[in-house]
């Protein structure tokens, strides 16, 4: 006698069912992408603000060391304006960097305003091509890391300095300020802030380049988060100032540490001359009701500049 089995078929999904499922988990992952991305931008601005922190802490130790804020650049009359070794070189011993500092002697000499020897163009593996984190905006995703291709190859940065407080002056002299020189106060004069590598072309972490300027100060100009005029990454020159802009990748704003050692984020919003020029050194002052050129200018007696 034959017996008659059956097979039980597992219930399963038919086709109309597995789509709505598939699109169900596309409009969740649509709904939570904005979210994930703002929970890395956070971190990120975190982050810049402790390099920030860092480098501001740093630019007070050494002026516990030698009276003075860290130079702009270092140079000497037979070299000026290039080469140079800028501020990052100087705050190295401070932020925890002794041993790079170290390798580049004996070509350099702080307390002795020695001559520079920086080699026109970075060749590779020399210690002025590194890229040190407290250097880096985490947000800024751009390909000048390590190096900066349009500034010489050089270590690149994402911060710069406010040439108005760490110099040096239109005749390429150390002009450095002390924070008992800052009249306007130390918690109303920005000392650093950022550029970053995708709209514009960052700076240098421990030389100037002699391609620009622009490799290691930023400056006021009409305003913060202006894009460097053409097709990114820009190349460098002189036809468009907008390189020495003090420009993020942050939504919104920038960052900027004060010579107090504070960080504040600025809006791209505030206030600036509309008449004003990136490429002027130095630009007419006073400015009385433009709050970004005040927060600029350390002594052109306008400390009250409100909320920024």
């Amino acid at each position: 006698m034959r017996r008659s089995t059956r097979r039980t078929v597992a219930p399963g999904f038919t086709l109309i069912e597995l789509l709505v499922v598939i699109a169900i988990i596309g409009v969740l992952i649509a709904l939570l992408l904005p979210a994930v991305q703002k929970v890395r931008e956070a971190a990120n601005r975190s982050k810049c603000t402790n390099n920030l922190k860092q480098i501001g802490l740093a630019m007070h130790m050494y002026q516990d060391s030698f009276g003075k804020l860290p130079p702009g650049w270092l140079t000497s009359a037979t070299v000026k304006p290039s080469p140079g070794w800028a501020w990052g070189t100087m705050i190295l011993p401070y932020i925890e960097q002794q041993n790079l500092f170290d390798s580049l002697k004996p070509d350099l000499n702080i307390a002795a305003q020695q001559a520079p020897t920086v080699p026109a163009n970075a060749a590779s593996g020399l210690p002025t091509q590194v890229g040190l984190s407290v250097f880096t905006c985490p947000s800024d995703p751009g390909p000048f890391h390590p190096t900066n291709p349009l500034l010489q190859n050089f270590g690149n940065s994402n911060y710069v300095i406010n040439r108005y407080v760490l110099g040096p002056d239109t005749n390429s002299v150390p002009a450095n300020l002390s924070i008992t020189q800052i009249t306007d106060g130390s918690s109303n004069t920005i000392m650093a802030g950022e550029r970053d590598t995708l709209r514009n072309i960052g700076g240098t972490a421990l030389v100037r380049s002699s391609t620009t300027s622009a490799s290691f100060e930023g400056r006021a100009g009409k305003g913060i988060g202006f894009p460097y005029p053409g097709t990114p990454p820009a190349p460098t020159g002189t036809g468009s100032n907008e390189r020495l802009d003090f420009i993020s990748a942050h939504p919104g704003g920038v960052n900027f540490v004060f010579a107090d050692g504070s960080v504040h984020f600025i809006a791209t919003s505030i206030a600036a001359d509309p008449a004003a020029d990136w490429a002027t050194f130095p630009d007419p002052t006073p400015y009385q009701n433009y709050p970004l050129q005040n927060l600029i200018h350390p002594q052109d007696g306008y400390s009250n500049v409100g909320n920024f």
